[in-house]
């Protein structure tokens, strides 16, 4: 047993060791978790920053571009510290509105697929609608407008699903957008007065502004410019009113290039200064650049060529400006894309080996319990060997036993018995009275019937014939002894065993068969049995059934059934007893041929 528990306990110090040595190995990744277990504690107090932050860029969206993407930002930054993915989906999620509103649709394009990767997997349906319909203006963008199409309409399902209208509305729009851009003017008039009715349904003059400005530009592709200075107006006096300074230069920007078309220069120049100056304070370098160029162009058509040429190097200063933002932003939103999926790759990487480590240990553990249970295994089949061995100890004490008592009684009593019969024989009885007489005679009977007695249960204990004759002329014997008491009569039915068994199993079937038949005659109250032994191809059956009172309690059979069944099992065979459906007792005994040999 101690060897065992040593063997067990080396086992799991190989294994614990294994585990120990992957973690040495990564010694690095025990770094990392320190720092993401210091992480995990202000885990809660980084992700009400990110809400804040996240209110914080919205504001500021229309407002003032640069501080909302250094919001944007902050959450992108606190959301890859903690590896929180839905930080990382609102981050892009703003990055992706304001890189539409300045028309970087490069980059809008790979936020986008990011937002739509990790939306997935987070089930985040409204952002995955979001990058749909960025997915669908950036592909409008480039003329591909069947793309354009399958996006844009796989989002509003989703919109519709959710019961999001304002984002549904946005997708009317846009849809008029692309047909004007295809121009299909009726249709985009009919998707704009859609979602013109959307909005104003639930009151969002920002929706109602954008639909108008929008409206306004169609009219402007038309040269109907009276129409489109009416409709861009209207959109401007909803901004002004709602204080949207994206809104109000944009407007600015359209109705100064509109002001130009009609050749009203001095009111282009003037309204397209308004426009510089708000987009200074927006920080947008394309609605600078627009403004710029109106200017230019105004100025050039008025022949005050000085003025002219001054905003055109601002133009083209603005255009390299621009040129190398863009390239810097997308370095740096390609750089941050880039180092969150190295980021997730080591966190990845940093599980499979955490659960390689689990994996191991498991295995370990399970081979403890798998030598445990072959130990218990091995350790109950002892046991089980020994009990076997301690009932045929157990069963040949009984035989040695029964022989000694056999012998005892035939040899001493029997021979006692005998002599005093003898003795009895000797006296002259007619020297007795008649009453001395009547005693003589009596003792002398119950002297035979001693006598008879023990030699009977003598022969039954260890009859001479099953040793020379074998197991069948034994129970005819037996059974002609028995039919000697006629209270009960016994028959006896064999079917093959033509040639004999081994000694032992011929020894345990009679005594088997004689200790139950003497509980038939003690407690039965039956007045037939039978005994009925057969032969068949792999087992030896033995029935004995009466037709008595049958067993009371089944649980209590006493010490006799006990006996009974402990020789059964030394001959690996099967007992059944069957008291309730009929009257009486049936006892079935089952032996396998390969445990009588």
């Amino acid at each position: 047993m101690a060897k065992f528990y040593r063997f067990l306990f080396f086992i799991f110090l190989c294994f614990f060791q294994t585990g120990n040595n992957e973690g040495l190995a990564q010694t690095s990744v025990s770094e990392t978790d320190h720092v993401v277990s210091r992480h995990n504690k202000i885990f809660p107090f980084d992700t009400i920053l990110v809400h804040k932050y996240y209110k914080l860029a919205w504001s500021n969206l229309y407002y003032d571009s640069e501080k909302s993407m250094l919001y944007a930002q902050q959450i992108l930054r606190l959301a890859q510290k903690h590896q929180w993915n839905k930080g990382k989906v609102m981050a892009y999620d703003l990055m992706s509105s304001y890189y539409l509103i300045d028309g970087s649709y490069d980059i809008l394009r790979e936020v986008s697929n990011e937002i739509l990767s990790l939306s997935k997997k987070t089930d985040m349906p409204l952002y995955t609608a979001n990058a749909k319909r960025f997915l669908a203006e950036a592909s409008a963008e480039y003329k591909q407008f069947d793309a354009a199409q399958v996006n844009l309409q796989s989002a509003m399902e989703i919109y519709t699903t959710l019961r999001q209208d304002s984002l549904r509305a946005v997708c009317l729009e846009t849809l008029g957008n692309f047909h004007r851009e295809k121009f299909e003017y009726p249709k985009a008039l009919r998707y704009y007065s859609q979602a013109f009715d959307a909005y104003k349904k639930i009151g969002s003059q920002w929706g109602m502004a954008t639909t108008l400005q929008n409206k306004g530009y169609m009219y402007a592709m038309k040269d109907e410019l009276d129409n489109a200075e009416k409709y861009v107006n209207e959109a401007l006096v909803l901004f002004r009113k709602m204080n949207n300074r994206y809104g109000i230069l944009n407007g600015l920007n359209e109705i100064g290039n509109i002001y130009y078309l009609k050749k009203d220069y001095n009111n282009a120049i003037e309204t397209e200064k308004e426009a510089l100056e708000i987009s200074h304070l927006y920080k947008s370098t394309r609605q600078t650049n627009w403004a710029l160029i109106c200017l230019y162009r105004s100025f050039k058509a008025q022949n005050d060529i000085e003025t002219a040429l001054y905003y055109l190097e601002k133009v083209d200063y603005n255009r390299r400006t621009r040129h190398i933002e863009n390239i810097a932003r997308e370095y740096n939103m390609y750089k941050l894309i880039y180092e969150n999926q190295q980021m997730d790759s080591e966190i990845q990487q940093k599980i499979i080996s955490e659960q390689t480590i689990i994996q191991r240990f498991l295995v370990g553990f399970s081979c403890l319990i798998v030598a445990f249970a072959a130990f218990l295994w091995l350790n109950n089949k002892k046991l089980r060997q020994k009990n076997a061995a301690i009932k045929e100890a157990m069963i040949q004490g009984q035989t040695i036993e029964r022989k000694r008592v056999a012998a005892e009684l035939h040899d001493h009593l029997g021979g006692t018995l005998a002599s005093l019969n003898w003795y009895l024989y000797g006296m002259d009885k007619n020297l007795l009275s008649d009453k001395e007489q009547k005693i003589y005679n009596s003792v002398h009977q119950m002297v035979g019937a001693a006598y008879r007695e023990v030699r009977s249960l003598s022969h039954n204990l260890m009859p001479l014939e099953l040793e020379e004759n074998g197991l069948v002329t034994a129970l005819h014997r037996l059974v002609g002894k028995l039919n000697e008491n006629n209270s009960i009569k016994f028959t006896f039915n064999i079917s093959g065993l033509e040639n004999r068994l081994s000694k032992k199993v011929e020894f345990e079937l009679y005594s088997i068969v004689l200790e139950l038949t003497n509980n038939i005659l003690k407690h039965s109250q039956a007045n037939s049995a039978s005994i009925n032994l057969a032969e068949n191809l792999k087992t030896i059956n033995l029935s004995i059934i009466d037709n008595g009172s049958g067993m009371k309690n089944k649980a209590n059979h006493g010490v006799g059934l006990g006996n009974v069944k402990s020789r059964v099992q030394s001959l690996m065979g099967k007992i059944k007893i069957s008291t309730e459906e009929n009257p009486g007792t049936k006892i079935e005994i089952e032996i396998p041929k390969t445990g009588v040999n």
